[in-house]
């Protein structure tokens, strides 16, 4: 077990690759003190059958890709960053007593053996302290325990040095989104971030990774097993079309809050009536993960009285959709908004139609602290 050490990257050139179920994103550039220059930001599509919950499930396919856009993009960087989410990935918040670093350690590793279904041997594991707190008059330290396998951990290693790459850093999701809130970073010009309880919510195709910041603090996150791949194969199996032609349906909305006024559309053309039925059963998807989302929400607001959630930042490929964010509001009567800004964030260049919100566990895993 170590304690999570800090490697510096300060002016650095970097890369760093997000690979998910659906798209693969890509950010190059340079890490500094208190922002981040980004050269390059780039997404390709994930090779059909090589990625699978967290792993690699064929290096040429990936290697291909990857290796093929860095050289489209001329990346000189030798030095590659990663951030993963996986359900073999476990982490525990552990409350200890306040002491020493070394009995500090003593205690986790006590705990983990306890209370962790792992073999150590197995995996490595870090810890990282995440606040200080009084509890029943006592002083203590709210700890997160992660352990990744080491065949996982292996799996991109391999990957990456067969692309001539220097694997450096594997991080978590909600880990490098920690730390994009650390850096005191206005969010879309939230100047309030650090004062309240914030949700950021990442869309995947997979799954929905829903982070809960309280004062600018890491509290906790939970994952659910949906995302836009639940919206493609409802419209495929509903309306019996195949998964490209279902992607396709789905981009085509204009606005996710258009009324759904059946006896106004009876009369429509074929094309309208399939049009309001795509709607139907996007919104149908998305309620399904809104359920979820509730319980969640839920599960904060009465861990303590007065917990309430302030603020929903969406970010992720579907983020991007049209009226997602207004969706959320008129569901959650909370402030919603996808991510479009961020103050410590410069981004030179985009290649292709991805925006910022795409790029968030990209950027977050190039801040190291």
């Amino acid at each position: 077990m170590a304690r999570k050490k800090v490697l510096n990257l300060t002016g650095k050139d970097v890369v760093s690759i997000d690979i998910g179920q659906h798209t693969t994103k890509i950010v190059a550039g340079k890490p500094g003190k208190n922002e981040i220059t980004v050269q390059h930001a780039a997404s390709i599509p994930t090779p059909r059958d090589s990625y699978d919950k967290g792993r690699i499930t064929n290096f040429n396919g990936m290697r291909k890709s990857i290796g093929g856009l860095l050289d489209s993009l001329k990346v000189r960087s030798r030095m590659a960053l990663c951030s993963i989410e996986s359900t073999e990935v476990i982490t525990r918040e552990v409350m200890i007593p306040t002491a020493s670093e070394a009995e500090i350690e003593k205690m986790l590793e006590f705990e983990i053996q306890q209370y962790m279904p792992i073999e150590m041997k197995d995996y490595i594991v870090q810890t990282k302290k995440l606040e200080d707190v009084v509890e029943d008059g006592a002083s203590k330290v709210r700890m997160l325990v992660t352990a990744v396998p080491k065949e996982l951990a292996q799996n991109y290693y391999e990957l990456f040095n067969s692309m001539n790459l220097q694997p450096t850093v594997l991080d978590i999701q909600s880990n490098a989104v920690d730390k994009l809130i650390d850096m005191n970073m206005q969010i879309n010009g939230n100047s309030e971030l650090k004062d309240q309880a914030v949700a950021m919510i990442d869309i995947g195709f997979s799954h929905i990774n829903v982070i809960v910041f309280e004062n600018g603090h890491y509290k906790f996150n939970r994952s659910i097993n949906l995302g836009a791949r639940n919206i493609d194969s409802n419209l495929a199996n509903f309306m019996d079309i195949t998964y490209e032609e279902a992607e396709q349906y789905k981009l085509e909305i204009d606005d996710l809050n258009q009324p759904l006024d059946m006896e106004g559309d009876l009369n429509q053309d074929e094309e309208a009536a399939r049009k309001l039925r795509v709607l139907n059963i996007v919104r149908n998807s998305i309620d399904s993960w809104i359920e979820e989302i509730e319980r969640i929400f839920k599960y904060y607001t009465t861990r303590s009285i007065g917990n309430t959630i302030d603020a929903i930042y969406l970010y992720g490929g579907t983020a991007e959709m049209k009226g997602l964010d207004q969706y959320f509001l008129d569901v959650f009567n909370i402030p919603t908004s996808s991510v479009n800004s961020m103050s410590n964030v410069k981004i030179n260049h985009y290649e292709g139609e991805a925006s910022l919100s795409s790029y968030i566990n990209s950027l977050g895993t190039m801040v190291r602290r």
